[in-house]
């Protein structure tokens, strides 16, 4: 029976993101397609939420990989971690996960952060995609973008394709799963007020949504007399390492119409296991975004979540989730960057029931095709015969990373920053 490690660049806990929660279900699901399964955690062992019997937890520590990965048959590590495994275990099968795009994400701090995350992403993916075997995405979307930074690695080579004509050996759709029976819900939020009896969940903020869209659609449902609602915004759980500034913005705006607090609430990032109750107590997500590389390359897991809980949604045109919505008339589509056709389409969500009902329903055959089951078959199928991709050290090569220095005005802020004690 293979034994495959699964090393995740997230600690893993009660309250993670999409990835920590993407390599827990992998643990909960690999041992019943008949799989040893070793769960490599950055973070503390206790933390660990709970995994089936038999899966065991090991705590990651930089210079003991090969130690740590001495007896696996297979990895799939994500993120920075799968550099060490490149690095230090090169003759074990490592399956890279791209699920999560973080160099194109990355890209939109760079007025905040500089040159240097770039540097050190496009780096880490030269060489995770010159040194991997087996890759994951999350769409076809992704699949096609993954597949020409590959082809430029000389990964897509005569001898490869001659084998794979479509290449689903090099790398597959491997999106974020769904359970096949949601907990039974516990209500998480307090009770409704008459002046907040409809509530309207957005999320976490990253620089590529598009909360003043929203706000601008809310204060057009306001000045039409409309005041029954209630905006949740959640607080990102690193704020040292993520920039804030899209926060700080729409706190700002919210401040100055008295809306911060009472119209616009924030709330702490629930636990993975109540993510469902949360999306089961509001009315509504709505989560616009700006048409971006990001974009189109997103899968947008707190849509999907959604869905499942039987949440309405509504999103910009542009990406995955958008085109999947319209394609099984599952969700509200809107335009990007427009208001009054966002207003239009929140008050149809909170006053059409019946057309909630019907676009809930056609929601059913898109969630059937996002069970772990069937998002995990191509991992499955590799990892019950791991095996290093023969063609990879005739052909693959890694280019030099390249880019200018930082702006000077950067460099200086930075050290202004810095002289301060604040963060530039």
């Amino acid at each position: 029976m293979p034994r495959i490690a699964l090393l995740c660049s997230e600690p893993l806990r009660s309250r993670m993101a999409g990835i920590g929660i993407r390599y827990l279900e992998m643990a909960r699901r690999l041992p019943t397609a008949g799989l040893e399964v070793v769960l490599v955690t950055a973070g503390e062992r206790e933390a660990v939420p709970e995994l089936p019997a038999g899966v065991e937890v090991r705590v990651f520590e930089r210079g003991r990989l090969a130690e740590l990965l001495d007896d696996c048959d297979a990895c799939v590590a994500q993120g920075q971690l799968a550099n060490d495994v490149a690095l230090e275990r090169p003759s074990l099968p490592l399956v890279i996960d791209l699920y999560d795009p973080w160099l194109i994400e990355n890209l939109h701090y760079s007025a905040s952060l500089g040159l240097d995350p770039y540097r050190n992403d496009h780096a880490t993916w030269v060489l995770q995609m010159a040194r991997g075997d087996f890759f994951l995405c999350s769409s076809e979307e992704q699949r096609q973008y993954y597949l020409g930074f590959l082809t430029a690695l000389g990964r897509v080579n005569p001898p490869r394709l001659e084998r794979d004509p479509d290449l689903q050996g090099l790398i597959t759709v491997a999106p974020f799963g769904l359970p096949e029976r949601l907990p039974e819900h516990r209500p998480l939020l307090p009770g409704r007020t008459p002046e907040t009896s409809r509530r309207l969940l957005f999320g976490g903020l990253y620089d590529w949504y598009d909360p003043q869209t929203l706000l601008d659609a809310l204060s057009l449902l306001a000045a039409g007399g409309r005041r029954d609602w209630q905006l949740l915004l959640i607080r990102n759980p690193n704020p040292d390492s993520t920039p804030q500034r899209l926060f700080s913005e729409v706190e700002a705006w919210c401040r100055r119409r008295s809306w911060w607090g009472e119209r616009v609430v924030v709330l702490d990032w629930v636990p993975a296991e109540r993510r469902y109750d949360l999306l089961r107590d509001v009315d509504l997500l709505v989560a616009p975004h700006r048409p971006s590389l990001e974009t189109r390359l997103s899968l947008r897991t707190r849509f999907l979540d959604a869905l499942a809980a039987g949440c309405p949604v509504i999103t910009s045109e542009g990406g995955t989730m958008g085109r999947l919505l319209v394609e099984h008339d599952a969700g509200w589509v809107v335009p990007p960057g427009d208001p009054a056709a966002l207003a239009v389409a929140i008050e149809e969500v909170l006053d059409r029931p019946d057309r909630v009902a019907a676009r809930r329903a056609n929601a059913a055959p898109l969630l059937a095709a996002f069970t772990w089951e069937r998002a995990l078959e191509g991992l499955v199928a590799f990892c019950r015969d791991p095996r290093k991709d023969p063609t990879r050290d005739d052909f693959a090569f890694r280019p030099a990373t390249v880019s200018p220095p930082d702006s000077w005005t950067f460099r200086l802020r930075r050290r202004i920053a810095r002289l301060l004690g604040t963060r530039s």
